[in-house]
């Protein structure tokens, strides 16, 4: 219960309230008087328009009938909102849907989705710095997340990845993660979807001895994406994090003790010469 308050207080926020208000523009002003009068024709919705409002709805209850996340649920149902009232007010008269456009790309500049501000250990790589830390140590185990900024699911899951990697870094466990949008070619080369409609992102990859160990999502039989829910508890669970962090915890532990007796013994042999 205290999971789900969380969440719908996350949005209480500016983006979130301007996104519903951007959603529901085209019915306010179709249906108020006497701005309805002014703008339209008549201050009714039409029958066409009542069957894309349907039209919609079904669009979302396929689309979201497997969600839990009710940020995420949010945001789909606004996207797919905002492209149906720039239909209809394209239909009216295309300066209103320009206009309409036009308001919409103010709100994604200055009113964007809240961002996680919270604790992290996270490494954000660059193009050739990526592959280069995987080879510079292969003792390392990296968990890398590939995202893009403008996909509400990545938005969504940094909160609960930058989480993860401030409870389980270690010098020998580390987090990262990799822009798919400046950088597709370490996105093809390891075979994340990249594409606006993309069902791969976030994908988020275990490489362990500097290969792939283990990935989510993943792909049944026929190369398509199995659903995952991107949440702390399922990607704690799912890539073992709880057993990998105590193997390298004990593996760090047995290196620095072989480091100390070692340097006690170049200290000892120094000593006696």
């Amino acid at each position: 219960m205290g999971g789900i308050t969380k969440e719908l207080k996350s949005l209480l926020n500016a983006h979130f309230i301007t996104n519903v208000v951007l959603s529901l523009v085209f019915f306010i002003l179709k249906t108020s008087k006497p701005l309805c009068d002014y703008l339209f024709e008549d201050c009714s919705l039409e029958v066409k328009e009542w069957e894309y409002v349907t039209f919609l709805g079904c669009i979302i209850v396929m689309k979201n009938r497997k969600q839990t996340a009710y940020v995420e649920y949010v945001g789909i149902v606004c996207m797919f909102a905002k492209v149906l009232n720039l239909i209809l007010f394209y239909k009216q008269n295309p300066v209103y849907a320009i206009v309409y456009a036009v308001l919409c790309l103010l709100q994604i500049v200055f009113v964007p989705a809240p961002m996680y501000t919270g604790p992290e250990d996270i490494i954000y790589f660059r193009d050739s710095h990526f592959e280069e830390e995987l080879e510079r140590d292969k003792r390392v185990t990296w968990v890398v997340t590939f995202f893009a900024a403008w996909s509400p699911a990545c938005v969504n899951f940094a909160g609960p990845f930058a989480n993860i990697s401030s409870k389980y870094a270690l010098e020998n466990l580390k987090f990262g993660k990799i822009d798919v949008t400046r950088y597709p070619k370490i996105a093809n080369k390891y075979d994340v979807n990249a594409s606006a409609w993309s069902k791969e992102l976030p994908t988020v990859i275990l490489f362990r001895d500097g290969q792939e160990w283990m990935r989510y999502p993943l792909k049944d039989s026929k190369g398509r994406v199995v659903r995952y829910i991107f949440n702390e508890d399922n990607v704690i669970r799912d890539l073992a994090l709880n057993e990998i962090y105590n193997q390298c915890k004990a593996h760090l532990s047995k290196r620095k003790k072989r480091n100390k007796e070692e340097l006690t013994e170049n200290t000892d042999d120094k000593k006696e010469k």
